[in-house]
């Protein structure tokens, strides 16, 4: 377990969280995995708060479990080239992971006004169990995060609004929530081209978590084969404890 461990207790609800939400989907994972760290009064706070304070809280809990240092292997989409990064989480989320309470924005153009909140994984969840086709996506997401839409006097819904101005409401999105779609600019070093990346910590995390948690499996049976002793009993001991046993039992 890393240095920032809470302690064997810690290690014991981060492997239950683990086994619990190993065949969920990426989203439900991401959400899992901060309400059973960080869990908040409201059952759904996390999987209402915008895809970006999701992310903000996914970093701190890497830097927190894992070290703030992410390293990334990517491919140069001009020349093969493979680029070795290396990036602090300190960027993206520092200090405590907070939700706040989501509030509702606003966008005028011309005698349009729209009330629109910011996309969430509950949004993600629902149009990926919907089949929504990806060509379709926009709209979908559009329906269920503009709370109202007026032109002029008359009512009107996300449907009536024009190409322009779902545009300019798909960068007001991003403005208000950055890490929602978080790309990374990187250059090439072997023909010098720059590209933005994509990055996703939530997948980053849990293949962090996937790692830990099979190596104190790994850890489990060996000692247990060695000693005879309880999954429990050999999860209560502390990590460094842990470590002298198996320096023991290993040739």
């Amino acid at each position: 377990m890393p240095a920032h461990a809470h302690g064997p207790g810690f290690e014991q609800v981060l492997l239950q969280t683990w086994e619990q939400l190993h065949a969920a989907a990426a989203d439900a994972r991401a959400v899992g995995l901060l309400q059973a760290v960080w869990p908040q009064p409201e059952v759904d706070a996390w999987s209402t708060a915008s895809l970006g304070t999701r992310d903000a809280a996914l970093f701190c809990l890497q830097s927190a479990l894992f070290g703030p240092e992410l390293h990334t292997l990517t491919q140069c989409p001009a020349c093969g080239e493979t680029l070795e990064s290396a990036f602090d989480c300190a960027q993206f989320g520092g200090g405590e992971a907070s939700v706040p309470v989501p509030a509702a924005l606003a966008l005028r153009e011309q005698d349009w006004e729209i009330e629109f909140r910011l996309p969430s994984s509950n949004d993600v969840m629902a149009l990926r169990e919907a089949a929504v086709d990806p060509a379709l996506a926009v709209a979908a997401l559009l329906r269920r995060c503009v709370l109202r839409v007026r032109q002029g006097e008359r009512e009107a819904s996300a449907d009536e609004l024009p190409t322009a101005l779902v545009a300019q409401l798909e960068v007001r999105m991003a403005e208000h929530d950055p890490l929602a779609d978080l790309r990374l600019t990187l250059t090439c070093p072997a023909c010098a081209t720059a590209w933005a990346a994509a990055f996703d910590i939530g997948g980053y995390l849990w293949e962090s978590l996937d790692d830990w948690a099979q190596d104190l499996l790994s850890e489990v049976h060996q000692l247990a084969r060695a000693y005879g002793w309880r999954e429990h009993d050999i999860l209560a001991l502390t990590p460094v404890r842990r470590r002298f046993y198996l320096d023991l039992v290993q040739p």
